[in-house]
């Protein structure tokens, strides 16, 4: 019923994550494996032709890096995908997408997480916050990719963007970004039954700031956007939005990114309505800017 799309680059995650889902998924499965030392494709790309080749109804489409820690989650998954509204089920997202350039992560009263993270020093965190014993599944907007359930016929009416992202960043948020404009929910799933650990902690390098500049360039005529339970005030969501917008600056002007890049970036942080902090943080951030 799950076909499982993993875009490959360690035989030895992909053989360890292959037992792992024999173990416990406990429905029928198969997984479509793209060896992507060899192809090399952007991820868009190499989720969308796996999806291509699925032979079932549910994809899966996953980080070879993780673990599942429960048992016969498959089914759990399934029930909720088949309802005719269900878009796509991650295990971290929220319930706002701020119009500011960002990840997936806005802030904390509209995140939503439920997953295990392996911290690197011997421990694993989890990673649970705006969850709740009553609601198994929890809307959002977007969702991160460390997993991400759709229903194929879903896929196929909103596939991966592979002409705008052509690097390995910002598939997810598009990608739920579309689903969630079509008026379908998207959902982290908050349910005991499916507990995950992902073993990395991702990277915001060059290419992620290119590639969410690119990305909000696209959706920048529909942000923000949010689900319709978020509580946030106007005032709060601008609040977020400055500060989000002045940290982008502030580390973009940091990185090797292109000229062009910083330039959008700079331009978009002054057009923000003002506070004096805002107009301090400006006023700062250009020095800065002139003096590289």
């Amino acid at each position: 019923m799950l076909s499982i799309i993993i875009c490959s680059i360690s035989p030895e995650y992909l053989k360890s994550l292959e037992s792992n889902i024999q173990k416990t998924i406990g429905i029928d499965y198969e997984i479509i494996a793209i060896n992507n030392r060899e192809k090399q494709w952007p991820i868009a790309k190499a989720y969308n032709y796996g999806a291509q080749r699925a032979k079932y109804p549910y994809l899966f489409f996953v980080h070879e890096d993780v673990s599942f820690h429960s048992n016969n989650w498959g089914q759990e998954i399934i029930n909720k995908l088949a309802e005719p509204d269900c878009g796509v089920i991650g295990f971290g997202g929220s319930k706002v997408k701020l119009s500011c350039y960002s990840g997936w992560y806005q802030c904390g009263e509209c995140t939503v997480t439920y997953f295990y993270q392996d911290l690197h020093n011997g421990l694993t965190g989890f990673h649970v916050a705006n969850t709740f014993l009553e609601h198994p599944f929890e809307e959002v907007v977007v969702l991160d990719g460390l997993g991400l359930f759709v229903r194929k016929d879903v896929w196929k009416q909103f596939p991966f963007d592979e002409k705008l992202l052509t690097g390995f960043h910002c598939y997810d948020i598009d990608f739920t970004l579309q689903i969630a404009s079509a008026h379908l929910k998207n959902y982290v799933c908050c349910s005991s039954q499916v507990l995950i650990e992902h073993f990395s902690m991702g990277s915001m390098n060059e290419g992620w700031f290119s590639a969410t500049i690119r990305m909000h360039e696209k959706w920048k005529h529909l942000l923000p956007m949010k689900t319709d339970d978020a509580t946030i005030s106007d005032k709060r969501r601008k609040r977020y939005e400055e500060k989000l917008s002045y940290d982008f600056l502030h580390r973009i002007l940091r990185m090797n990114c292109s000229l062009s890049d910083k330039k959008k970036v700079l331009l978009e942080f002054w057009s923000r309505p003002f506070s004096w902090n805002h107009l301090f943080h400006c006023i700062s951030c250009t020095f800065k800017y002139l003096r590289r």
